[in-house]
């Protein structure tokens, strides 16, 4: 299975190639800085800009994005910042791990789905499920 791994802080992450739209140069990003979502421009319309690294350790990273992962999934497009440009690797299915319900439900890195071993045996790899993302939208009290 292709897919387009990635870090963000500690962690390293991954999207099937089939998920992944286009890999873009960061772009201006609106946000209140409220929470970990803004809006960028992507060609002819507004992309969804989820920041996994304020969702997943509770603040911005440190390390500013220089890439945008364009992620398409049943409901819309969603931009994802990376600190570097996300490399192609190639995991063999049999090497994917289901993540159990019960993990994915109680942590913030409940958006991967699964996780595999890479080919050099020291480095773990998150799968995130892209209709999740969705999750991370939830609207502000008041709203």
């Amino acid at each position: 299975m292709k897919i387009l791994h990635f870090p963000i802080g500690s962690l390293q992450l991954g999207l099937p190639l089939t998920q992944v739209q286009k890999v873009i140069p960061q772009p201006t990003v609106f946000s209140s800085g409220q929470k970990p979502i803004g809006l960028a421009h992507f060609e002819d319309q507004e992309v969804v800009v989820l920041d996994l690294h304020q969702h997943l350790f509770g603040h911005p990273s440190p390390t500013p994005a220089t890439h945008l992962i364009v992620v398409k999934t049943a409901a819309e497009l969603y931009g994802l910042p990376c600190p570097g440009m996300p490399t192609l690797v190639d995991v063999p299915p049999e090497q994917m791990r289901q993540i159990p319900p019960t993990y994915r439900q109680a942590d913030t890195l409940g958006l991967a789905s699964h996780v595999a071993r890479l080919a050099d045996n020291t480095t773990t790899l998150f799968l995130l499920d892209s209709q999740r993302l969705n999750s991370l939208c939830v609207p502000s009290p008041g709203l």
